[in-house]
């Protein structure tokens, strides 16, 4: 959930193939809990405009994106996982700390 704009190429088209591949887990109604707990990876009420976001700011760095999302049907979800939210600071210091090219970028975020 770090601002795309933020995002290091690596990381931009990562998390975008990401967001595809958890579609098809919550279609296919698999357990997302070790992407909530212990620390909340994903927001699974969010992943439309997530992806929206993300592909946005792919074209706008000149990628190609023809990937469209549909969002999944989350309500089998238990209520507390479809509504979780990713702690921004906690991804922020994360990604700072494994990615100099996203750390350059976030010193300012």
């Amino acid at each position: 959930m770090v601002d795309p704009t933020k995002l290091c190429h690596k990381h931009l088209l990562g998390e975008h193939v990401e967001l595809h591949k958890h579609r098809h887990c919550f279609v296919k109604k698999y357990s997302i809990s070790k992407r909530i707990s212990p620390i909340v990876q994903i927001e699974p009420a969010s992943m439309q405009s997530r992806h929206d976001e993300l592909a946005k700011e792919m074209l706008r760095r000149g990628y190609k994106h023809q990937s469209a999302y549909e969002m999944p049907n989350i309500s089998y979800l238990p209520l507390f996982e479809q509504m979780a939210k990713v702690d921004t600071n906690f991804s922020i210091k994360d990604l700072s700390s494994r990615c100099s090219e996203c750390n350059k970028n976030l010193a300012s975020y």
